[in-house]
């Protein structure tokens, strides 16, 4: 195999399979129907834990007040909040909100906080929300219909992100484009590939049963990635998972400024791999280079006067594949052409990740030391 096949013939066929791999994954996360529930709903609590959430918290639960789904509860924890979380949240009609305990040496504050809200919660069904998230009045339907029909044991909606400014508009769309673009997405719908999951904190909607058999996040109450790895302990118990697109139905705020989409995502981007080293290593040191190589060259190419067919052809076949993600995770079509800036932002971050992971760091977030490893 020369340089030359690799990079035309080769790379080429990889930038089609990507294609193929997105279209595959849209039939396999198609969006969730709507649905109807009449009597004998089984109970839903929806469950959300805030800490120093008093400019989101409001508007995240008038939303969950305004589910049409007939059977629900909502249960605020307050974990131990500096700001004025409790008084906004007091404030939504029919919302029962409960101070946190301390949080336990060993514990993340997510862990912590879901923990308390599940002991608290009486529905047959949890329903685990972010403080920075706002449902669409159909929502809690829609994802228990997904979780009656595929039988599984948790469902998780892909959310939209929210952004107001160009580093969310040109960087968060990347998390679209990963699941769907560089992840076979029916590894996670099959039972036995156990280790093998995805969920998205913002949306969790898993059965009690289904929860205490694995464990709950008391499994791994040390994991940053809580969501990942409650989807992974519940198939491990043997309990299907399901992953839905919730772009029309679920709306986050990741985060906005380039500083905190930095330190969020370092903060837990090797704990997503699993802290796997061969896939961590292989992510940065194979598949982002190869992604970079045909813009690389159109660069070069320009500056020596001759671009190479092949780069030109593979450099628009990658844009029109993350314009293809941004339509499915309705993120701007404009930030598609900045791909190649998008690409290496990520590989830096994942070799952030997994420095921070090799050194023990900790993070500070939400006025907490947070450890970017297992405790």
């Amino acid at each position: 195999m020369t340089l030359d096949w690799l990079f035309g013939a080769g790379l080429t066929i990889l930038v089609l399979a990507q294609l193929a791999l997105i279209l595959w994954n849209r039939r396999e996360m198609a969006r969730p129907e709507a649905r109807r529930w009449a009597g004998g709903a089984p109970a839903v609590s929806i469950l959300v834990p805030a800490r120093n959430e008093e400019a989101v918290i409001g508007r995240c639960l008038q939303h969950l007040a305004d589910q049409d789904y007939p059977n629900f509860e909502i249960i605020v924890l307050d974990d131990n909040s500096t700001d004025a979380t409790r008084r906004h949240a007091e404030a939504i009609p029919g919302v029962r909100v409960v101070e946190g305990a301390p949080l336990p040496r060993g514990w993340t504050g997510k862990n912590w906080a879901c923990h308390q809200l599940a002991g608290l919660a009486s529905g047959d069904l949890l329903c685990f929300v972010d403080a920075d998230t706002v449902l669409e009045p159909g929502a809690v339907s829609a994802a228990a219909g997904l979780l009656a029909d595929r039988g599984a044991g948790l469902v998780s909606l892909l959310p939209r992100a929210e952004y107001s400014s160009v580093s969310g508009a040109v960087l968060l769309p990347m998390v679209t484009h990963a699941l769907f673009g560089l992840f076979p997405i029916v590894l996670v719908h099959r039972l036995r590939r156990s280790q093998i999951s995805i969920a998205f904190g913002p949306f969790i909607l898993v059965t009690s049963e289904a929860y205490r058999a694995a464990g709950g996040h008391a499994a791994d109450p040390g994991n940053i990635v809580d969501d990942v790895q409650l989807s992974r302990n519940v198939k491990a118990a043997g309990r299907g998972v399901a992953l839905g697109d919730g772009t029309d139905l679920v709306a986050t705020h990741w985060y906005d400024r380039l500083g905190d989409i930095w330190r969020g995502f370092a903060k837990n981007a090797y704990g997503g791999l699993g802290y796997n080293p061969w896939l961590g290593a292989s992510v940065v040191f194979v598949l982002m280079p190869l992604l970079l190589v045909p813009f690389v060259r159109v660069g070069l190419g320009a500056l020596g006067g001759e671009i190479p067919d092949a780069a030109l052809w593979q450099s628009l076949l990658l844009v029109a594949n993350r314009a293809l993600t941004s339509h499915f995770g309705r993120d701007p079509y404009w930030s598609s052409v900045l791909y190649p800036v998008t690409v290496a932002f990520w590989g830096v971050t994942l070799a952030r990740s997994m420095l921070w992971y090799a050194t023990q760091r900790s993070v500070v977030w939400k006025d907490r030391d947070v450890p970017t490893y297992p405790v």
